[in-house]
């Protein structure tokens, strides 16, 4: 644990000093945490009830996300991000050789091994997670705004017609479905709660999106 810990820490160090973190990410970052995604979300409604507009708000979970985690992208990415011999070597050794049980009351299955994910409970996990879905936001359309925090992720758009805020944001959504079947995330896609904040009203409506 302590060894991963100082890993953790190192690898942090390399993608902050060389900007690699997409900027909006606020997950397992020095210095940044959820409470960045709620100002950030604080100011952009009174903005747009000052300009005369409606903000849609689009919220997404990863059911499941760590599971399915592509190890091979994520060693990819790595070399890419110019961590290479030891380093990664490190890292694919404590990806690979992962076996599972499961506990049903007192009786406990054969071992199963883990073909892909990774580990839940460790101090990298995490981290190598945001690794593989940085560039998730990047594809979205500039209009879109974006607030993820690993694998919860916020999208908000504000306009004058409500219509053409549903099309920017369904525009959205299609790059981001897009962006999970090329990355091999094996995605479980449910009905996502959506918020709509509506200009001169003193409430929030709020829905399901697909």
């Amino acid at each position: 644990m302590l060894l991963e810990r100082i890993v953790g820490d190192k690898l942090t160090h390399v993608l902050e000093t060389s900007k690699w973190f997409n900027p909006s990410q606020s997950g397992f970052r020095r210095w940044r945490g959820t409470i960045d995604n709620v100002l950030k979300l604080e100011a952009a409604i009174p903005e747009a009830f000052v300009r005369k507009k409606h903000l849609v708000l689009i919220f997404f979970d990863m059911e499941k996300a760590y599971d399915p985690t592509y190890r091979y992208g994520i060693l990819k990415d790595l070399f890419d991000i110019g961590l290479k011999r030891n380093f990664t070597l490190f890292i694919k050794n404590f990806l690979h050789k992962r076996v599972f049980q499961i506990r049903i009351g007192n009786m406990l299955s054969d071992y199963f091994d883990q073909q892909e994910g990774v580990p839940q409970g460790s101090v990298l996990s995490a981290l190598l997670f945001i690794i593989k879905i940085n560039g998730i936001v990047s594809k979205l359309p500039a209009f879109v705004n974006s607030s993820p925090f690993v694998d919860d992720i916020k999208i908000h758009y504000a306009g004058e017609d409500m219509s053409f805020i549903q099309r920017q944001l369904q525009t959205a959504v299609n790059s981001m479905k897009d962006w999970v079947r090329k990355m091999d995330f094996f995605s479980r896609h449910k009905k996502q709660p959506a918020c709509i904040f509506v200009e001169g009203e003193d409430y929030i409506q709020t829905q399901n999106s697909s």
